[in-house]
């Protein structure tokens, strides 16, 4: 028996083990009329006795719940008893780590791994050993990445519209469809819960940084409205040492400046029995591109804009709940190099309906299933003629309460009907657990997850212009884990085993007519260890202590081609091992943070021959709260790059020294 046919042999194993677990009856739980009601209850209650530490944010519009998720489930679920291991980071996460974009919170808090290309370049993610676009990204619970490149630039993504970000880690496939092969990030977006909010900010920083956001929002007769904008600029013509030169000199970056524009805004409802939403959010970026350091400098630039509008009615029905959500959006990439003579346009337009009903079913279950589907297209000089795509899918997912076992079913049949190629199915199971070893221990979990995952060619895999390959085949894998979460009033500590494999993963090569062109070759796996810890201490009624740390270790190797010098070497770009650590002591007014991240090094040969050194990096912010009568200021000075690390991500893009930012917020 081969290697592959052990692994499906294991999961059909615990497969069974957990439906025989199911049938066990610990208890009789019961389960309201509406079903979705009891849920509600039971996530408050767990929530409010378990979460270690609240949003401590003293803005009445910024504070959330940052155990609650839905990303593990598609129904409001504690992150203590949900399936998988989920990291929810709060507004208080982003004002300690003075976050301007989701790539820079989740470069300092989550255990996966941001890729930049240079300060102001792509900044893309690695989630348990996969890449940027086999991670799903949703925006309030719908998927958002581009159809042509499969994945999303993560500095375009800016945190003044944002409540919280949520990080499953895990296969998400048999919830969301193609993309969750190492997990998915959700964006919820803000919403004001007093009458009158407001917020005012500007910044300034070294190498040409500034700029400003302006928040308004209001709640009145159970309908809320808020509004956002944000204009930031830098020059980014920071010294760095040119190790290509000989000898070795320090010099400066040149054409890496970048300026982006966000507006957002939002209406919602909040009655009980018929919410809904409708948002808009439009960003407009554009930047230099620098070269590798130590290349000639050329003038090539890159122009991003982002259009998405979406809303959501969800509503009491006889059954229990019904909720409809819908997106429209619209991408626009201009790039331009002089030197070649090259200005092409590529523009997308995507569409998006999905319905799910939620019912109890007996006194154990309550179950969700819907259907979606979306209509894609893309346009651009190297994709032949318009690249179209229509998809629908269909899904069930439950969770059923004995006693202390919770089981979290699921499976998703999706219909991909992509222009000249043909149809790709996908039928994604998935089985969830969370148990209560111990009677008295309410907040001890044993977590345990596995699924199927896939992950659709992008249209440029299929049809770009030379090279495009309208006959792949979807990457397909597996994917388990096991942990155990212990939650207390002050602090929490989890610990998640994870294994996943993969095939027919499309990798661009060389063919002999010169150009590239992209085949199903690759089989990868993936194992490792995820650990975090955090707690908050109170000493009075003035002093407090917020730490935490994270660690990761992906051991990700390449499977192909047995016998090849590239067989079960390590993946390139992916760190071993990653640390985050971060603290923040408060005294009165007065508040310091402190954020530290190791990364260990990342291999750049196919062989493994060859890696980038590690490196650390400390962040340090001071910041100073005062209140005159009913506006809250807060200024706050922070130092990135507090050690002065010399250091690269990707490649021979360097990063900024020691540098300083200011900011100084004005709120009601």
């Amino acid at each position: 028996m081969d290697r592959h046919s052990k692994y499906r042999c294991t999961l059909s194993s615990a497969w069974a083990l957990l439906i025989l677990l199911a049938t066990v009856p610990l208890s009789q739980p019961a389960v309201g009329q509406d079903g979705t009601q009891a849920l509600a209850a039971d996530t408050a209650s767990t929530t409010a006795s378990t979460s270690p530490a609240g949003d401590t944010s003293d803005v009445a519009w910024q504070r959330s719940l940052p155990n609650v998720t839905v990303t593990a489930t598609r129904l409001p679920t504690p992150a203590l008893t949900s399936p998988a291991r989920i990291s929810v980071f709060d507004s208080t996460a982003i004002t300690q780590t003075a976050a301007r974009s989701v790539a820079d919170l989740l470069e300092d808090r989550a255990g996966l791994y941001i890729r930049r290309y240079g300060e102001t370049g792509i900044a893309t993610m690695s989630l348990r050993g996969t890449g940027s676009a086999q991670t799903l990204v949703l925006l309030d619970g719908q998927p958002i990445a581009d159809p042509q490149l499969g994945q999303l630039d993560l500095s375009l993504l800016p945190s003044v519209m944002l409540r919280s970000v949520e990080v499953m880690h895990g296969p998400t496939s048999a919830l969301y469809g193609s993309s969750g092969m190492g997990g998915a990030i959700n964006l919820q977006t803000v919403q004001p819960s007093e009458p009158l909010v407001a917020r005012a900010e500007t910044f300034a920083g070294a190498f040409g940084e500034r700029g400003g956001s302006l928040l308004a929002g209001t709640q009145t007769n159970g309908v809320s409205v808020v509004a956002a904008g944000e204009v930031r600029t830098s020059d980014n013509d920071f010294p760095y040492r040119d190790r290509a030169a000989f000898p070795p000199r320090t010099v400066h970056r040149q054409n890496a400046d970048r300026t982006r524009y966000t507006a957002y805004a939002s209406v919602r409802s909040n009655d009980r029995d018929h919410r809904w939403q409708t948002a808009t959010w439009l960003t407009h970026a554009e930047r230099g591109l620098p070269q590798p350091g130590g290349a000639a400098e050329g003038r090539e630039r890159q122009r991003d804009t982002q259009f998405r509008f979406w809303g959501r009615d969800d509503r009491r029905v006889e059954w229990g709940r019904l909720q409809t959500r819908a997106l429209v959006q619209h991408t626009r990439l201009r790039y331009r190099d002089p030197a070649q003579n090259i200005d092409d346009t590529g523009r997308t337009w995507t569409a998006d309906v999905d319905v799910e009903t939620r019912t109890p079913i007996g006194s154990r279950w309550l179950a969700t299933a819907g259907v979606s589907g979306d209509a894609s297209t893309a346009r651009h000089p190297s994709l032949r003629d318009d690249a179209r795509q229509l998809h629908g899918g269909t899904f069930v997912s439950a969770i059923g309460t004995f006693g202390r076992l919770r089981l979290f079913p699921a499976v998703r049949a999706d219909l991909y009907r992509p222009m000249d190629a043909a149809a790709r199915t996908a039928v994604s199971p998935r089985i969830g657990a969370n148990l209560q070893p111990v009677p008295s221990w309410p907040t001890l979990r044993l977590k345990a997850h596995a699924g199927r995952t896939f992950r659709m060619p992008t249209f440029n895999d299929r049809f770009w212009q030379p090279g495009g390959n309208p006959d792949l085949r979807p990457e397909r894998g597996w994917s388990v884990d096991a942990g155990v979460h212990w939650q207390h009033s002050v602090w929490h500590a989890e610990a998640t085993l994870f294994h996943n494999w993969r095939r027919d993963q499309i990798i661009w090569a060389p063919v002999r007519s010169g150009s590239w062109s992209p085949e199903n070759e690759q089989r990868v796996i993936a194992r490792g260890l995820e650990a975090s810890t955090g707690a908050r201490l109170l000493f009075g009624d003035r002093w407090s202590i917020d730490a935490g740390l994270t660690y990761t270790y992906t051991d990700a190797r390449n499977r192909s081609e047995r016998g090849s010098p590239s067989y079960d070497a390590p993946l390139r770009y992916l760190p071993r091992e990653q640390a985050k650590a971060y603290t923040t002591i408060s005294f009165g007014p007065v508040a310091v943070d402190v954020n530290t991240r190791y990364t260990g090094r990342r291999y750049i040969s196919s062989t493994g021959s060859r890696y980038l050194s590690p490196y650390i990096l400390s962040d340090l912010q001071v910041r100073l709260t005062h209140t005159f009568d009913t506006v809250r200021t807060e200024l706050s000075v922070q130092v990135d790059n507090l050690n002065g690390s010399d250091y690269r991500t990707i490649g021979n893009r360097p990063m900024p020294p020691r540098h300083l930012h200011v900011r100084l917020q004005i709120g009601l």
